[in-house]
């Protein structure tokens, strides 16, 4: 479960002043007079407040810590009513436990999922387990002799037998829905709960009003612990899924300008440093980042470089977090201005906002590409000759910079207001006071001295953006300059005719380069002045101005009931933040994983298709998921055994044996490296848990108000640790249930009396004996939950991990043809706009919008998996963590630059006054339509790449030899060949024939022209992964590479 912070607050460093924000660094004049008055100092913070500052404990973290401690508590102080305690009897310490299982602090939307689930899943266990004690009492009553003299207990074998049997199948059953549907996660453990109690309890049982009564009062006793719950979570400090919706929007706003500060830092370190330095390089890298000594001292471009990237890493995790929680958000009952298709298009925008953003980035990929593709990547001396046109290239890029900076720090402070502006509008951001005094404001006598948040500041952005667009020129008069003068050089060197076609081809890239970080700095304005009118929409047409309720549609409520049940396009509710659920699963299509049969075909009659059915049974009980419920029902038997063998039947009721079968429930993961984890924590949780319930009992000379307060005080300290620590999730709720089990079985028997608390067989201990006697039961249940996990074959986390790259693959494969169709349609003409529905064009845009949306939930699965796989032990050969980071690394910023082409083709430019005319426009793009079909091999070779790579991920099947890699340059080596050939026309000489010239600078005002070049330097940079991906398979016997050679020959 992600902490609140991650979801109700904006995080502190993502903040970066506002443009007219006052700095109280400087001194402060006063008058004419020569003496300078600094502000005073503000005092020192004292001990307490750095402790309350450093540990987080702010007031939303206090309160949901408040929140979680709630239920349990309550639930032992009302069992302290004897009218409660005389109904529950033993039974009653299941109250404080589920309603701890049914997480009262997570956000309303997924509370009530959460609930609603594990309501049904008590309902279901309650109807198994009457079921399976009816056919017990049956088996006994048939195999009992008539004559028999009644008896307050009596073995009976057949009873003990029919229980076992239900006992196995209806674990095997839960584990199986557990697996095949992560949201059923926690309303599983509580299912088992009630299936372990019931069916180990049955052989005790002799007539059926007994098992009523029992199955009665266990049902009771969880749903008043979910609806304690229920009660807590939606009337004290409730949290709504809007809320945190809107809290990540916040967060968004605050990385946004911070990345675009980070940028504009950046470029001004670019105008004097060196961008093709090792040190920058390094900088960069995330397998170099570990702070060993050894690595080279970084520059301040290269620290610019690290902070850039680390915030564009944030932006990535939280436009994932985003997409997961939209769903929720828009399915919300709440009281508020938006609704739900507000809230989808507000989300859209930002994403829109986030991508060429977060694409400025990728300047620092493309400079280490130029220094690994021509040589410049050694730090020892170079020839001089490869100095010098290193020199020249940084000198070249250092000008552009400089000429560039000024356009883009005023287009920076544009986006910065814009997106206050838009934080203000809709109420994501608080406004200034100075803001709300001022109701009535002068906009003409203002001018452009609007601020964000006043009418008219949208015509202040728009005038600001357009003055960027008219700036596109000059740069490129710049740039054409600085390769004049280098050409001079060459000239007078006598290299000119020797390199001028590598020249050209270079000088092509350059453009290339120049025209895409244009574009994206264009691109972010324009997406800015789309947030900003909607915005300003909004409060023209009332919709800011009062609240209503609002209530989700049918459709959606059905759209969600079939999607939580279903594998088809269930992102959002595979939520990894139930439990400690570290798979994420995604719905990859049909086609993925599916293997064509080679010995059946389709089938065509009734029987065939019967015979059909049967097959697809049969491997649905042969899947992993029915293995791994078949994994739990073996290690639940392995300790309910004990309560079906005569000898051992009143020792298994007496020591309490049943919490070790829930450590399995709770215990038994899909993983091996959860699972030795999980066994870690559990263990050591139970040890703090027995630890504090000493403290809890004896620090009040046992008296029962005291207990309760100092149990409430110790589960409200556990909570800190859930909130702050998700990773001991797993360790947190084994503490607070054990202290619950603990204390509040002293109480029990305090409140009914020893004798009614030994009628169910249990013996009575001393807490000092209990204590003990419940870590013998945890650490048991766990060592057999962490045995069955691995035996006989473990699912390892590195499987999962290699799955997941398989499974990311696939997805950028579909991806990148769901682009070259847009792409077709858009030269063509035929698939409409994006914007508008039931067309080609934007089922496209929806379909890669999914996609996008299911790779960011991915993305984090790795991450966890490939933390989840150091605990696990190493048979063998050692696990090749580096190559796999760097095939995660490669498949993310794969994906990134092909979401940066996706974004370009689907929010082109808008027309300027340079824009061509409509008859130039159409010559344009029929010559330009004629280059992209050239460019139909290199698209075809990265759809097959990707797809080989996934299928060979998955299978573990060695790539095919000689595999082509597209070549990205090849394009440009023959437009440049053919422009040589044929002169386009030029200034000097308007009547020259020939082509149009595709190539020449002075096209780039034409539509189509921007696109092309981000295609261009996307494309080259994928291949480049590309080729790196396939080199890192070379690196790791765990990443199937290409066939040997040697193997071919023989």
């Amino acid at each position: 479960m992600a902490s609140v912070e991650e979801h109700g607050q904006v995080p502190e460093d993502v903040s970066t002043p506002s443009s007219n924000g006052a700095n109280h660094d400087k001194p402060v004049h006063a008058g004419n007079d020569d003496h300078v008055e600094f502000p005073p100092r503000k005092p020192r913070p004292g001990f307490i407040s750095r402790c309350i500052t450093k540990l987080g404990l702010d007031v939303p973290t206090v309160l949901m810590m408040l929140k979680g401690s709630l239920p349990p508590v309550i639930g032992i102080a009302m069992y302290q009513s004897h009218v409660v305690s005389e109904f529950f009897t033993t039974l009653g310490y299941l109250i404080p436990i589920v309603s701890v299982l049914a997480l009262a602090i997570l956000p309303r939307g997924k509370f009530l999922m959460n609930m609603l689930f594990t309501s049904l899943a008590i309902c279901f266990a309650a109807a198994l387990a009457m079921l399976a004690l009816w056919s017990a009492v049956q088996a006994r009553i048939n195999t009992t002799p008539p004559d028999t003299p009644p008896a307050k207990y009596r073995y009976n074998s057949s009873q003990s037998a029919v229980c076992g049997v239900w006992l196995f199948f209806t674990t095997w059953l839960g584990n199986f829905a557990r697996a095949k549907a992560p949201t059923l996660n926690l309303p599983i453990i509580t299912y088992s709960i009630l299936v372990n109690v019931a069916c180990t309890y049955g052989p005790f049982l002799q007539t059926v009003p007994q098992a009523e009564a029992f199955v009665k009062k266990l049902v009771a006793a969880m749903l008043t612990g979910v609806a304690l719950s229920l009660g807590i979570n939606l009337l004290f400090f409730p949290v709504s899924s809007r809320m945190v919706l809107f809290k990540e929007l916040a967060g968004a706003i605050g990385l946004l300008r911070k990345a675009v500060s980070l940028q504009k830092a950046y470029l001004v370190r670019l105008e004097s440093d060196d961008m093709f330095a090792v040190v920058t390089r390094t900088a960069t890298s995330p397998l170099l980042q570990d702070g060993k000594d050894g690595n080279p001292r970084l520059t301040k471009e290269a620290k610019a470089a690290m902070a850039l990237k680390q915030v564009t890493d944030q932006l990535g995790e939280l436009a994932g977090k985003l997409n997961t929680d939209i769903v929720f958000a828009k399915r919300d009952i709440a009281w508020g201005h938006l609704d739900a298709k507000d809230l989808s298009d507000m989300t859209t925008m930002f994403r829109n906002v986030y991508i060429p953003v977060a694409g400025m980035s990728t300047i620092m990929d493309i400079f280490k590409r130029i220094s690994e593709r021509r040589g410049w990547d050694v730090d020892e001396d170079v020839e001089e000759e490869i100095a010098v046109e290193k020199e020249r290239e940084k000198r070249v890029w250092n000008e552009v910079i400089k000429h560039i900076h000024e356009p883009f720090e005023a287009l920076s402070a544009a986006i910065d207001q814009g997106l206050l502006h838009a934080g203000y509008c809709l109420e994501i951001l608080p406004r200034p006071k100075a803001a709300k005094k001022g109701a009535n404001v002068d906009v003409e006598a203002q001018g452009e001295d609007i601020q964000p948040g006043q009418p008219g500041f949208a015509a202040v952005l728009d005038k600001r953006v357009a003055e960027f667009a008219m700036q596109k020129g000059e740069l490129l008069r710049i740039w054409t300059r600085e390769r004049t003068l280098i050409a001079d050089e060459e000239r007078q060197d006598g290299l000119s005719d020797e390199y001028s076609a590598e020249r050209r081809e270079r000088e092509q890239s350059q453009l290339y380069v120049v025209l895409y970080m244009e574009n994206l700095m264009h691109s972010s304005g324009q997406a800015v002045q789309d947030l900003v009118a909607f915005a300003d929409r909004k409060v023209a047409d009332g919709t800011m101005s009062r609240k209503r309720l609002i209530m989700p549609t049918l459709r959606r409520l059905r759209k969600w009931l079939v999607t939580s049940l279903s594998n088809s396009d269930a992102t959002a509710e595979s939520s990894p933040e139930l439990l400690d659920s570290a798979a994420n699963i995604v719905f990859l299509g049909d086609g993925y994983g599916h293997k064509k049969d080679p010995e059946h075909l389709p089938p065509t009659t009734a029987w065939q298709r019967f015979g059909t059915g049967i097959r697809a049974v049969v491997g649905l009980l042969s899947s992993e998921e029915s293995a791994f419920g078949l994994r739990a029902a073996c290690a639940t038997m392995t300790i309910a055994i004990i309560a079906y063998l005569e000898r051992t039947q009143v020792f298994y009721q007496e020591q309490r044996l049943v919490w070790a079968l829930i450590m399995v429930a709770i215990g038994m993961t899909m993983t091996s490296g959860q699972s030795f984890f999980g066994f870690i924590c559990r263990v050591g949780g139970t040890v703090v848990a027995m630890v504090f319930s000493y403290i809890i009992w004896y620090i009040v000379a046992e008296k029962k108000a005291g207990v309760i307060v100092f149990l409430w005080f110790f589960t409200f300290i556990d909570y800190y640790f859930m909130l702050k620590f998700p990773r001991f999730i797993p360790a947190v709720i084994i503490v607070i249930i054990t202290q619950i089990l603990i204390v509040g079985y002293e109480l029990q028997v305090r409140t009914i009396g020893l004798e009614r608390a030994e009628q169910t067989g249990q013996r009575y201990y001393a807490i000092y004996l209990l204590a003990p006697y419940r870590l013998a039961c945890v650490a048991g249940g766990s060592a057999v939950a962490f045995f069955w996990t691995i035996f006989p074959k473990p699912m390892t986390d590195r499987t999962w991990l290699r799955r997941d790259l398989s499974a990311t693959l696939y997805l950028v494969a579909n991806y990148f043809g769901v682009i070259n169709s847009t792409l077709h349609a858009s030269l063509s003409d035929s698939g409409g706009h994006a914007s508008e529905p039931h067309t080609p064009a934007h089922h496209l845009y929806q379909v890669g919008r999914r996609i996008f949306g299911k790779v960011m939930t991915l993305v984090p699965s790795m991450i966890s998996h490939a933390e989840w796989q150091r605990f696990e032990p190493t048979i063998g050969g050692r696990f090749p963590r580096h190559a796999y980071d760097d095939i995660i690394a490669r498949s993310v910023r794969i994906m990134r630059y092909l979401t940066l082409v996706s974004y370009t083709l689907t929010h082109p430019p808008r027309p300027t006054a340079t824009t061509a005319t409509a008859d130039d426009d159409k010559a344009w793009r029929a010559d330009l339509a004629s280059v992209y079909d050239a460019l139909q091999p290199t698209h075809h070779a990265i759809l097959s790449t990707l797809a080989q790579l996934s299928s060979s991920l998955l299978s573990g099947h060695s790539l095919p030899p000689f595999m082509p890699l597209p070549r990205p340059y090849d394009l440009t080596r023959r437009l440049v060949w053919q422009e040589q050939k044929e002169p386009c026309p030029t200034d000097d000489d308007p009547t020259t024939t020939g082509t149009t010239g595709i190539l020449d600078p002075r096209n780039m005002h034409q539509r189509g022209y921007a696109e092309f070049s981000v295609l261009q330097v996307c494309t080259t940079l994928v291949c480049d992964d590309l080729e790196g991906l396939v080199e890192s398979g070379h690196r790791t016997d765990d990443y199937p590479g290409m066939i040997p050679m040697d193997d071919i020959r023989k």
